[in-house]
């Protein structure tokens, strides 16, 4: 959501429906360089590449300038942008003002057509709010949202010192394999099986990406049982040429473990290994996002070398049912 607890201007904003987020790039530039994070989250960005999102602008235009082109014009340059898209099992949606067109009513405005367009393609959007600010916290308040979610972003102070990373016995680490796909996504969603978008994978997803001539199977570590070839657990990790921190940074995405197996220690060795190998590749800092009330994780996430730096919060629809 947008910083943004002003009336609606007198000429009142109009938004259009765009295909894809190419005309916004100056919009989220300028969004992340004020607010030091980026305004749309890569599974957003992925979305909108893709064609499965649903995105819409916002210009604002005095009424003196009503006719040189109108509003949706290529000459009116974009004030804001919002984007919704299914993830997982529900609609969810980003939006952001640029900084010189905040606490204008346009972020009021961009969000409740993103609301009615995201409606009209499926289901009312849960809103993120990232670095929590509190024009966002009012917004949502006022549009009868409520705070439902919070994701803490956390991050190393530079390239951390790590312990060894001691795997239980009778376990290897390694590479990713192209045919390790049925049973990464098994394992991935019963462990997220609680998880309203990391749940629910499918494996033709998981094919496709290993698939590709460009994937790196180093990035993605597999615990395997020697015994019997078992996957047992993932580190999911990804590299960040661009970061908002001018950084080059490495994430932890995805940590998944099998519930029904007992390896004491293999979640903490799967991340060891994975950091370690971001490192090596030239990560100057790590980051992940975790759960708020994850409290059997972040114990293990601080002893590493992560400290808490930023929070996300998830504002649900009116009247939703709380997961």
């Amino acid at each position: 959501m947008t910083h943004t607890n002003a009336p609606t201007p007198a000429a009142a904003p109009r938004t259009i429906t765009l295909t894809s987020l190419d005309a916004a790039q100056e919009v989220l530039a300028a969004a992340t360089q004020a607010d030091g994070i980026a305004p749309i989250s890569d599974g957003f960005l992925e979305a909108a590449a893709d064609g499965s999102a649903v995105i819409l602008g916002i210009v604002d235009v005095p009424s003196d300038t009503a006719t040189a082109g109108g509003p949706d014009s290529p000459d009116v340059p974009l004030a804001g942008v919002g984007v919704a898209a299914l993830q997982g099992e529900r609609w969810a949606a980003e939006a952001v003002v640029t900084p010189e067109h905040r606490r204008r009513g346009l972020g009021r405005a961009l969000v409740a057509a993103l609301t009615e367009a995201a409606r009209a393609s499926g289901g009312d959007p849960w809103f993120w709010s990232h670095g929590d600010h509190p024009a966002a916290s009012h917004l949502a308040e006022e549009s009868g949202r409520r705070r439902a979610r919070e994701l803490l972003q956390l991050t190393t102070d530079g390239a951390p010192t790590l312990p060894a990373a001691t795997v239980p016995d009778g376990v290897v680490l390694r590479d990713v394999r192209p045919d390790d796909a049925d049973a990464w996504a098994a394992v991935n969603n019963a462990a997220f099986s609680w998880h309203p978008e990391q749940g629910g994978q499918d494996p033709a997803d998981y094919r496709r990406r290993t698939g590709e001539n460009d994937f790196d199977p180093r990035t993605v570590v597999i615990a395997e049982r020697t015994d019997d070839g078992r996957v047992l657990g993932f580190h999911e990790t990804k590299r960040h040429a661009e970061h908002p921190s001018g950084l080059a940074m490495g994430e932890v995405h995805v940590i998944g473990v099998d519930p029904e197996v007992h390896a004491r220690g293999l979640g903490r060795a799967l991340l060891v290994e994975g950091m370690a190998r971001m490192i090596a590749d030239g990560a100057e800092a790590i980051e992940l996002y975790v759960e708020s009330d994850n409290e059997k994780a972040l114990p293990l996430y601080r002893d590493v070398g992560f400290s808490r730096t930023v929070v996300h919060v998830s504002y649900e629809p009116p009247e939703s049912p709380h997961d």
